[in-house]
């Protein structure tokens, strides 16, 4: 109950963040028009990027999937590059590379922002594609999915500091597990689930900038668990904490 509660008041907070931008576009102040963008991978890019149109970051996640998930609970690393490309109009792209050795997923989409004073909001839509590969120890198994993850997310900027919210609902297209030439398993076109973000951006020195996260998943299919044959009939509650740096 606490996540479903947890996740309507991220929505209810975003929607709010968009109908008081007019409003504050009303009352700017002589300190906020004179702010210095920092580095950001959540503040629309084109209102940081005037000169920069390419911004990237690097870092690692924790996550511990439930016990009747994986059988045994182990914290899992997972290795993650972000990157934002600016585009005109208000638009950007952006795609993301995070891997589990077994496990890989790709995934790229557009960004429609705005930025108003301190305020950002954009509106995203991801399309992922996800391999896995397991031809050690006795297996020969390989794993490929189609995800899309439409998403929404706001951000509001401090003199050092990004505090961003995100959510997003996940779907999946297909999904399909091979063990040599036979398939063993292939479903399409079902709802996932749904995740909440919230990310904190602090400016180190200059323009380095350090990032922590903490997302909040409730799926049925979790890509790096592919492993485990999982049935798609019930959600788990996923937890990831994330840590990455903004590349020069």
């Amino acid at each position: 109950m606490y996540r479903k509660n947890f996740q309507l008041l991220t929505l209810i907070i975003l929607v709010a963040v968009a109908g008081v931008m007019p409003v504050r576009a009303q009352e700017l102040s002589a300190f906020d028009s004179m702010m210095v963008r920092m580095p950001s991978m959540h503040i629309p890019s084109y209102d940081i990027t005037k000169k920069k149109r390419f911004i990237a970051s690097a870092g690692i996640s924790m996550v511990k999937p439930p016990k009747d998930m994986v059988e045994t609970s182990v914290h899992a690393p997972l290795f993650n590059l972000h990157a934002n490309y600016t585009l005109p109009l208000k638009l950007s792209l952006e795609g993301d590379f995070t891997t589990l050795i077994v496990s890989s997923q790709f995934s790229l989409g557009p960004r429609l922002g705005y930025t108003l004073d301190r305020v950002g909001l954009k509106l995203g839509w991801d399309l992922a594609f996800v391999a896995g590969r397991m031809k050690e120890f006795g297996f020969n198994n390989t794993h490929q999915a189609w995800i899309h993850y439409p998403n929404i997310s706001g951000s509001y900027q401090l003199r050092k500091m990004v505090l961003s919210l995100k959510a997003e609902i996940i779907t999946v297209a297909s999904v399909s597990t091979r063990t040599g030439e036979n398939e063993l398993t292939h479903t399409k076109d079902f709802y996932n689930g749904n995740s909440v973000a919230f990310y904190i951006e602090q400016r180190i020195h200059e323009n380095r900038v350090f990032i922590i996260g903490f997302k909040d998943s409730y799926v049925k299919y979790y890509w790096p668990t592919w492993m485990t044959f999982p049935t798609f009939k019930r959600l788990y509650h996923i937890p990831e904490l994330t840590f990455s740096w903004i590349l020069k």
